[in-house]
């Protein structure tokens, strides 16, 4: 078989329905039968074997994968990504941040390629959707918001990413809260929200996916700006 054969192959579709139903075994069985086929240490298969690992024990337990995966492959942002996640789970913050930024550094790069270039119809889209999500808000808690803009930016700035955020994430609050700005408490930074379109569009796989991913993520924004905090956003279905 060749390589674009494997690429193909529909045991792939078959594991990843098998790990999101949890069926850790049968994705295990399958994942043995394409490295008999390609080796163990192609890639795709160390990449599957940590998640199946993730989902088995938890985020540490996949951290020799990913660190082979990584040896092979440096320049594989999820992995990087996932070692990231691994690395938080372990307490290891110093790691996650070097990860994180790897991961930025690799998805910037994407970005610039051709193939991955962002369309203006992708921003229109992005920013009709957070208009119709903002119009459906009740008025009272849309009054608070007349001047806190939505602005679009692609990711995360590397700043932000050095102090631990989510090189992926797909929004973000910035400034003071409502009840901070109404007391006229001074702030170094402009009181918004921002969504980052590059995550959005590569998180979303179709128009009606990408609207549910801007109207909660928008949503979970608005609920720091109202003082919430991620036990909050996250108890009310917002995370």
């Amino acid at each position: 078989m060749f390589v674009d054969d494997i690429d193909t192959d529909p045991r792939w579709l078959v594991i990843a329905e098998a790990l999101e139903l949890r069926d850790l075994d049968r994705a295990s069985s399958t994942l043995d039968e394409l490295a008999a086929q390609i080796g163990e240490r192609h890639p795709r298969i160390l990449h599957e074997r940590a998640l199946v690992a993730w989902e088995r024990e938890g985020p540490e337990s996949a951290i020799a994968v990913l660190d082979q995966l990584l040896r092979d492959e440096p320049t594989n942002a999820d992995a990087h990504y996932m070692r990231a996640i691994a690395c938080e789970s372990a307490d290891d913050r110093e790691g996650m941040i070097i990860h994180f930024l790897e991961t930025l550094r690799l998805d910037t790069l994407a970005d610039a390629d051709q193939d991955h270039r962002f369309h203006e119809q992708d921003l229109d889209l992005i920013e009709a959707s957070a208009e119709q999500v903002m119009a459906q808000i009740p008025e009272e808690f849309r009054e608070h918001l007349r001047n806190v803009p939505i602005v679009l930016e692609p990711r995360p700035h590397p700043e932000v990413v050095r102090e631990g955020f989510d090189p992926r994430a797909l929004g973000l609050f910035e400034g003071l809260e409502q009840g901070r700005l109404a007391a006229g408490e001074p702030s170094q930074a402009p009181t918004r929200i921002v969504l980052f379109y590059a995550n959005l569009l590569a998180d979303a796989p179709d128009d009606e996916t990408l609207f549910d991913e801007i109207e909660i993520t928008l949503l979970h924004e608005i609920g720091h700006f109202f003082g919430l905090d991620e036990d909050d956003v996250e108890r009310l279905g917002l995370e």
